[in-house]
């Protein structure tokens, strides 16, 4: 919405009344798509809750066995979070075993990451 009001103020030149699509505003602004932000952002907490302790209990339920028996609350999302995190993974040609054991390296993942973005 910011970018909508800032290219509006600099198109308000040419005519006040002209609309800008979403595709004028993602153009003129360069902004990634807002899957790609998402997605960077999903990696970097994945990033952050495999550099935990063992111990920890978020780390514990992120590499906990997950029951193939459990079924969807109705109202639910059909995909959950494990789901989508894994397809996010196979993008960069990764399991999720060796995600965790590159995630252990931040700079490294953050690379990962980054250029993740830029799909």
């Amino acid at each position: 919405m910011c970018a909508a009001i800032i290219i509006f103020i600099i198109k308000l030149r040419e005519t006040w009344y002209h609309r800008i699509s979403n595709c004028e505003v993602k153009r003129m602004t360069e902004q990634p798509p807002l899957t790609a932000i998402i997605q960077k952002r999903r990696l970097m907490l994945f990033g952050h809750l495999a550099r935990m302790d063992e111990t920890a209990d978020a780390r514990r339920i992120l590499t906990g066995v997950h029951q193939s028996d459990w079924s969807r609350p109705v109202g639910h999302p059909y995909t959950s979070w494990m789901a989508t995190l894994k397809s996010d993974l196979s993008l960069h040609n990764l399991t999720f075993e060796d995600a965790i054991e590159l995630a252990l390296d931040k700079s490294l993942w953050r690379l990962l990451v980054a250029s993740g973005a830029t799909h």
